[in-house]
């Protein structure tokens, strides 16, 4: 662990400051060592259906119980592990499985949508790159099959012959909340990748050295990760289909003929890209996704595996102290759920962005408040409390891929601007509204030519009512005008509440098929069945693997059971080959 600096966000903490941050500290651990004697004194003489879960040893209750306490000093005294300056150069002769490579600030014609703020430069962006010997790659003669419009039958059925030898590049997003590791080959989460390439499951992987929340605020993290992919991907000949740039893409007078290019380009590949992200770095992982397909600069990656992804922070911020509800499994997780530091964190992680950004998409895609905007409530309520084991019911599944209540697509409501009567209002929110429907853009005359950042940062393309392209039953376009108090979801800040996709598409519409790992003991069981419940609506293909009697994130936790452990890695590895 590097040595201890002060944070401005560490101010508040209540046990910050020296002297009672030592004296706190110690106490933690010395209290947590003697409760460690006592667990293993009174689980050894108990039941077994006195313990947290029957199947667990005494081994991983010591672990389980003792990592939530030494937790609880990272949110009260503001200690950080594993963290690295992400400016610093790494000597490679410190590394023995990874090699660090710079990857230069993105492009500036690839610098749209909600990566483009004024107030977060862009920056070169580390790498440890596994494995260190650089592995060689087949090259793919696409140029016979790329010449016209469409390639030949016989260069598909190459193409299609030679599927299996296409190697799978991997770009890995680290856990730690925002706050915590790095993407070094000696942090904790650096396992996963390790795992992966022994297995030969990858040929190779990026493990990404992003901008925590000490360094920078939203959108830093996902700067850096899509100056990584867009780097990967131009690299890997992802853009080699002829006359597409990101030049033709970036006005978007066409959209969706540009996102055919796009696929079409995605379709002739030499290599697959598939986004990696544990904890924190899913969440990460879900917002580069996002970027990807609302903006339309950059073809799609081929998967996402996402490990115990983290996909709802806006749980922190509840609309009254009353109404905060705790997420589930207090005795069978690790994870601590302490509202007021974790409330402090992120917003530290949003910056100088408003407090309403955590309810974008962009941040937390399986809040309650996003799910209604873009699903009415119906579907959200059918979610709230959805568990792995509804899930696990095909039947159940299939309800939420059809709820009639619930539309397809966005439907944009008319703009509040040509009403006299909500003129100042509707120019006071921005470019974003959320009506009694899925939430649109308003075409003011501010913003409706903007394609850059707007002062709050968050950046988008702002458009006039741009419609989805999906059936999908609802409202028509006039539906909303005026109605936004009687529907219960009118504008509730001066910022953008929920930011609906330029393209006008549902929340996972066009997401690449998925893989999600959780463990049923995990305290984040309940925002990641919300978040594969809208995949699911929204049409994704996404295979979920539940780990059973798990807490979060168990692929790197050394002490637990290798067995199970190892019965995951073989199930990702199987996700993996059929991508």
């Amino acid at each position: 662990m590097p040595r201890s600096r002060k944070h401005p966000y560490q101010a508040d903490m209540p046990y910050a400051k020296q002297p009672l941050k030592a004296i706190y500290v110690v106490q933690r651990l010395f209290t947590s060592i003697v409760m460690c004697i006592w667990w293993a004194a009174y689980y050894s003489i108990m039941p077994r259906r006195y313990r947290p879960r029957p199947s667990w040893t005494i081994k991983c209750i010591l672990a389980v119980n003792f990592t939530r306490r030494i937790y609880k000093v990272t949110e009260l005294a503001g200690v950080t592990w594993g963290t690295r300056d992400p400016e610093k150069e790494c000597d490679e002769r410190s590394l023995k499985h990874t090699r660090f490579e710079w990857v230069d600030p993105m492009p500036q014609e690839l610098r749209t949508g909600i990566i483009a703020d004024p107030q977060v430069p862009f920056r070169r962006v580390g790498c440890f790159v596994w494995p260190k010997e650089r592995p060689s790659f087949p090259c793919h003669d696409l140029d016979s099959g790329l010449s016209s419009s469409s390639p030949s039958q016989d260069v598909l059925m190459d193409f299609e012959a030679a599927a299996g030898d296409v190697p799978v590049i991997g770009i890995f997003m680290h856990g730690g909340g925002y706050c915590h590791m790095s993407a070094h080959e000696n942090a904790p989460t650096s396992q996963i990748p390790g795992r992966l390439i022994k297995d030969g499951a990858f040929k190779e992987i990026h493990s990404v050295e992003y901008r925590l929340l000490q360094h920078a605020p939203f959108p830093a993290a996902v700067q850096d990760a899509a100056t990584v992919y867009a780097h990967l991907s131009g690299d890997l000949d992802f853009l080699d289909v002829e006359g597409w740039s990101p030049e033709r893409v970036k006005n978007r007078k066409e959209n969706e003929e540009i996102h055919a290019r796009v696929s079409e380009a995605a379709a002739h590949v030499a290599c697959k890209i598939i986004l990696i992200g544990d904890s924190a770095g899913g969440n990460l992982v879900l917002a580069l996704a996002r970027w990807i397909r609302d903006e339309g600069v950059l073809p799609p990656p081929d998967g996402l595996l996402l490990l115990s992804p983290s996909c709802d922070p806006s749980h922190a911020f509840p609309e009254t102290p009353s109404s905060y509800i705790p997420r589930p499994h207090a005795s069978t997780d690790y994870l601590v759920d302490t509202p007021e530091p974790r409330a402090l964190l992120q917003r530290t992680f949003l910056g100088h962005n408003p407090l309403e950004t955590m309810h974008s998409p962009y941040v937390s895609p399986a809040s309650m408040r996003v799910l209604a905007a873009f699903y009415g409530d119906a579907f959200a309520s059918s979610v709230a409390d959805l568990s792995i084991a509804q899930l696990d019911d095909d039947g159940h599944r299939e309800f939420l891929r059809t709820m009639v209540s619930a539309p397809v697509t966005p439907v944009p409501m008319a703009s509040r601007a040509n009403t006299n009567t909500d003129t100042d209002m509707s120019t006071s929110l921005g470019p974003f509204l959320v009506g009694p429907g899925p939430p649109v853009m308003n075409a003011s005359p501010d913003t409706s030519n903007s394609n850059s950042s707007s002062g709050s940062g968050l950046g988008h393309d702002a458009g006039a009512n741009v419609p989805g392209p999906g059936p999908g039953p609802g409202p028509g376009p006039g539906a909303g005008v005026g109605a936004g108090a009687e529907g219960g979801r009118s504008p509730t800040s001066l910022a953008q509440p929920v930011i609906a996709s330029p393209r006008g598409l549902s929340l996972f519409s066009e997401f690449a098929r998925t893989c999600v790992v959780l463990g049923d003991a995990e305290r984040l069981e309940r925002e990641v069945a919300k978040l594969v419940g809208a995949m699911e609506r929204d049409g994704t293909e996404v295979r979920a693997i539940w780990v059973r009697d798990a807490p979060h994130d168990v692929l790197q936790m050394k002490w637990w059971d290798e067995r199970v452990r190892d019965g995951v890695w073989a199930q990702i590895e199987e996700w993996v080959v059929g991508v």
